[in-house]
């Protein structure tokens, strides 16, 4: 099984060294692809050092379109699975195999790393609770599906949804959006425990901003895509 570690960045130069050294440690035999979204700091040279494959946007798309040009190039190179991860050392390498394992086990299309269903608590602030509610909710009454951890970004996705997801993925906050849009269209979706820690260095690629106006685009994509499916069965 050809396997793929697919890592988004922005402006990650100092945590770039051990994550890339946590994921060798705990994928071996695992290719890595770095997609930098324009970075400002130096982590472009300080992903070339790292002796993985990387491709630079020249200016800041978002996380959305970093995310769909790694997928882009796991389609072109053929790879039967991709590990989604950050590059803020969020993620524990080490809980990669598990996903990886049950996209298998189970027969499904994604696997999503879910902090909420590890024994280790995690925190988070009101304001996230309350959006985390609000659209698995949503999803929930839409495909009738629960899930626990919309905002995961830890993700491990097979080949078929990886060409679908390539073609189909949004240019910022894909979270409900990409679940009703997979669930709608036929795959199938599973959550595992997965480890999360707290961003080793520096800030989130999500500014103040964007985060403001989350809960609002969310809404607006979910009612385009259920608008598009409308329209598809219409022809």
């Amino acid at each position: 099984m050809k396997c793929l570690v697919l890592i988004p960045v922005f402006n990650e130069e100092k945590n770039l060294p051990s994550v890339i050294s946590e994921i060798r440690l705990s994928l071996p035999g695992y290719d890595i692809v770095i997609v930098n979204d324009g970075s400002f700091d130096q982590t472009l040279f300080v992903a070339a050092t790292l002796g993985v494959d990387v491709i630079s946007h020249p200016v800041n798309l978002g996380y959305g379109v970093a995310v769909q040009t790694g997928f882009m190039y796991a389609v072109k190179k053929n790879y039967d699975v991709v590990l989604l991860m950050d590059g803020d050392g969020q993620h524990d390498a080490r809980n990669g195999p598990a996903l990886v394992s049950a996209l298998r086990e189970n027969h499904v299309d994604m696997v999503i790393g879910s902090r909420f269903m590890s024994k280790e608590p995690y925190k988070i602030s009101l304001a996230r609770k309350v959006g985390r509610t609000l659209f698995s909710s949503l999803i929930y009454c839409i495909t009738k599906k629960s899930y626990s951890d919309i905002t995961s970004g830890f993700r491990a996705i097979d080949k078929q949804a990886v060409v679908f997801l390539s073609q189909n993925y949004p240019v910022d906050f894909p979270d409900a959006e990409v679940f009703i849009s997979m669930l709608l269209h036929g795959f199938k979706i599973k959550e595992v425990p997965a480890t999360f820690r707290q961003r080793m260095i520096g800030h989130s690629m999500f500014s103040f901003s964007k985060k403001m106006y989350y809960p609002f685009k969310g809404l607006l994509a979910i009612f385009i895509v259920l608008l598009r499916l409308a329209f598809k069965k219409e022809l």
